[in-house]
């Protein structure tokens, strides 16, 4: 087809020859000769420079439009009025724009998904090649390993977690290629990480590409366990303790002392404060596990909050009054009327006075205030008793921890009262803190926003 421009090219040239031929054969004047020619060679020049116009502007158009492709800029709709070849060439040129931009667009589409993807799954996800060069990285594995640099595509994955084990993984993998996906626990940065490997293989021709890895952060879940592992210890020793007294009471009842009444009574006397203890233990358990497997909320109801503390306190006057400690009060919230669960609110105010009565020398007071101070209300406990030493105060909340476990256990507690207070605290969306001194006295003091408990 491009021999249709030589041809077009060729007669515009034979029209200038004829031009000049037709004057030539008139037997014409020389001037006139001369003057022929000159005509034939402008009609050919301006007929050569339409004709090549015609083939360079276009040429020049697509020659930008390249350009604008090259720099990601796919625009089409290019028409050209031009000879046939320049014009199929234009309108490859205007196909082969649009289906690239088709394409570059259903791949930024793809990169997108797969990006968001990558940023919703919570488990890291690191991609390599066979040389352990990291191909792929998603922010949650950014997050578990503590990496901070952005430039990470290329990089050696030892030269970000340095770990043998991890490297003995990828070594593993790399000589097994078909082998299914394999796993194990590293202990990185203070935490627990489960990684999961598996080959990277193409879909046709199953050629290993690298391999993927897979980060779980399992630190909470060994955490719990932990907790789990203690709790469920700590519940067998603290059954067991009472329940050994208790059998070694009656066993000593049984081979004779019965008979002995001053004996039997202490004995007796014993037994009964073992099985209250007991019964406080298991009560507390039950207690602690309801509070936490509580998920819908408890029922709620409208209660006076300075009247409902005033009820407690008469409750609490005999167990004071026992131990010669005065309960005092401070209760400035006159007619603030707060919606939570009334039973739990009870529980979590006696454990309080409770333990600060236990913990309070004959003689000593435990006294309770109420205050709102801004959008806050604040209930506190303090007491003038033996006080707490700072480092003991982080670990006060947890279930069965006891400053002094002798005393404790003496006193009748159970070591879950101050875990409890914690967990209807947090589940009235409240905050509780201490202030202690050894010699001096504690104080709790707990704080809840106002509009949590205020509102129906």
């Amino acid at each position: 087809m491009l021999k249709k421009s030589y041809y077009k090219l060729f007669f515009i040239n034979l029209l200038g020859i004829l031009i000049v031929a037709l004057f030539f054969l008139g037997n014409v004047p020389m001037t006139k000769f001369i003057f022929a020619i000159f005509l034939g060679i402008l009609v050919t020049f301006f007929l050569s420079y339409r004709f090549i116009k015609n083939i360079v502007d276009p040429i020049k158009e697509i020659t930008e439009i390249t350009k604008d492709i090259a720099n990601g800029i796919y625009s089409h709709g290019l028409e050209s009025d031009s000879i046939d070849e320049i014009k199929e060439l234009s309108l490859a040129v205007d196909s082969m724009s649009y289906k690239l931009k088709e394409t570059i667009e259903e791949l930024n589409d793809r990169n997108a998904k797969l990006e968001a993807i990558l940023k919703s799954i919570v488990n890291g996800v690191i991609a390599f090649d066979n040389n352990e060069k990291i191909l792929l990285i998603n922010d949650a594995a950014r997050k578990i390993l503590n990496i901070k640099g952005k430039d990470l595509i290329g990089r050696h994955i030892l030269e970000i977690v340095r770990n043998s084990k991890l490297y003995d993984l990828f070594e593993d993998v790399k000589k097994n290629k078909n082998s299914p996906s394999k796993s194990l626990e590293l202990n990185v940065f203070n935490k627990h990480l489960k990684v999961y490997t598996s080959p990277i293989l193409h879909p046709i021709s199953h050629q290993n590409l690298g391999f993927v890895l897979i980060i779980d952060d399992i630190t909470e879940m060994r955490r719990l366990e932990k907790i789990r592992s203690e709790f469920v210890a700590n519940v067998s020793h603290e059954l067991r303790t009472p329940l050994t007294s208790i059998r070694g009471f009656i066993e000593t009842l049984r081979n004779g002392a019965i008979d002995n009444p001053q004996a039997r009574d202490k004995f007796l006397d014993i037994i009964d404060f073992e099985s209250e203890r007991l019964t406080r233990l298991i009560n507390d358990i039950l207690a602690l596990s309801e509070i936490e497997n509580v998920k819908e909320g408890y029922p709620k109801e409208e209660i006076e909050l300075d009247n409902e503390i005033e009820d407690i306190l008469y409750i609490m006057e005999k167990v004071a009054k026992d131990k010669n400690i005065t309960l005092k009060k401070d209760l400035n919230c006159t007619d603030l009327v707060i919606n939570t669960n009334k039973d739990r609110f009870h529980q979590m105010m006696i454990n309080l006075i409770d333990n600060g009565i236990k913990y309070t020398p004959e003689g000593g007071f435990v006294k309770v205030s109420t205050q709102e101070k801004g959008d806050k209300i604040i209930i506190t406990v303090e007491d003038n008793g033996i006080g707490i030493s700072k480092e003991n105060i982080p670990r006060l909340f947890e279930r069965f921890y006891r400053v002094d476990k002798s005393r404790s256990r003496k006193l009748g507690g159970t070591g879950l009262g101050l875990a409890i207070v914690k967990h209807i605290v947090e589940s009235m969306k409240g905050g509780i803190f201490v202030e202690s001194e050894v010699g001096k006295g504690t104080k709790f003091i707990i704080k809840f926003n106002k509009a949590d408990l205020t509102k129906t």
